[in-house]
């Protein structure tokens, strides 16, 4: 049996490469300095938990954690390590002379060609050292090229969707009926963290709605998430006195999100910054069309006018004029949706995804 140490936050995202790598046969176990409130508890591999650290000062803090790093990875004797997005990570791994995959997505590596000196030296030296690379977008390939990387060993490969779980047949009447909505109500859904106004920018979409309202009194808005800024985003829901459109759902278990997703006919997004979106592609796999914020990460899967409508990030006014344009339009709703259902099956089921990645595991057991 291979065995293969991540070196990772607990994510949904590695917790979902974990698991079906698992089942597929490899030993896999896990050392992890946080879990994030979206990641389920892992109780099949064992798991070696490090203490958080914060983004202040991250290279000097992470040192301890290094220390204990090579210190587990001398324990346990993995054939290879992959390496989830803390790059920072890389010294120990090879401190101990094993072979690393490294997984990179998200800001960490979106914000690398803006960061210091040290930080841009380390992840040459990742980028030099690590076997292989996947990443989930072409813009974080760029990076990591740009960085050093061979072209040749960076891959993309989305995180992917359970088209199993998420797909058009998913049923969300009951759904709807839960949260009073009414069969002829158009609903738009947002699904990100409360958190970061630099980065998700909820309240752009919150400060949409009363724009939308004006035009159509029948527009639902389901916005699911949480996180600090829960208070401050319903208060101003309140104050721009559109609460009684809008349901606040929280936290849903991932195994629920099809049943939400399904329960509405748009998607939006006002992220400013990302990569590929898990989020985004799960809303695609069910049929919704989609708005997104027009940035390198979504434009690798929206083409304006073809499967969704894109809008300058932090315009509130455009964001309002693409709703109601969607709202307006049933029939561009569904061909904009079957054309993402298409996308996903051709290019991010998670079937194909996991085999990709199981591809490179070979791959390097065989070196």
């Amino acid at each position: 049996m291979t065995k293969v140490c991540y070196v990772s936050p607990l994510s949904i995202h590695s917790y979902r490469w974990i698991e079906a790598l698992y089942h597929r046969g490899y030993g896999i176990s896990l050392i992890t300095d946080r879990q994030t409130w979206v990641a389920p508890e892992i109780h099949f591999i064992p798991m070696y938990t490090l203490p958080g650290l914060d983004r202040i000062n991250l290279l000097w803090r992470s040192m301890p954690n290094m220390t204990k790093i090579a210190m587990i990875l001398k324990q346990i004797s993995p054939d290879f390590v992959h390496l989830h997005v803390q790059y920072y990570y890389m010294p120990p791994i090879i401190i101990r002379g094993l072979p690393f995959i490294l997984t990179s997505w998200g800001t960490e590596v979106l914000e690398l060609p803006y960061s210091n000196i040290f930080t841009r030296g380390l992840a040459k030296i990742v980028a030099a050292k690590a076997r292989s690379i996947t990443v989930d977008a072409e813009c974080v390939k760029k990076i990591w090229i740009s960085l050093g990387a061979p072209e040749t060993e960076v891959e993309v490969i989305p995180f992917g969707v359970d088209t199993n779980l998420f797909n058009p047949n998913v049923d969300g009447r009951s759904t709807r009926q839960q949260l009073q909505i009414e069969k002829e109500d158009i609903v738009v859904i947002s699904t990100r963290p409360f958190y970061n106004n630099d980065h998700y920018n909820l309240q752009c979409l919150i400060k949409t709605i009363p724009s939308v309202l004006e035009n159509h009194e029948d527009v639902k808005f389901i916005i699911k998430g949480s996180g600090p800024l829960e208070k401050y985003l319903k208060k101003l829901a309140e104050k721009s006195g559109i609460i009684q459109h809008a349901r606040f759902v929280g936290l849903v278990p991932h195994r629920k999100m099809a049943q939400l997703l399904s329960a509405a006919d748009i998607y939006v997004s006002t992220c400013l910054v990302d990569s590929t979106s898990v989020s985004l592609l799960e809303a695609m796999a069910c049929q919704l069309a989609p708005i997104t914020t027009d940035i390198p990460g979504n434009r690798e899967w929206i083409k304006d006018g073809v499967n969704g409508l894109l809008y300058p990030p932090k315009n509130n006014a455009m964001l309002a004029e693409k709703i109601i344009h969607m709202v307006e339009n049933p029939k561009l709703r569904r061909a904009f949706g079957q054309r993402c259902v298409r996308i996903i099956k051709k290019r991010a089921t998670w079937e194909n995804c996991v085999s990709r990645m199981q591809a490179i595991y070979e791959k390097l057991a065989r070196r």
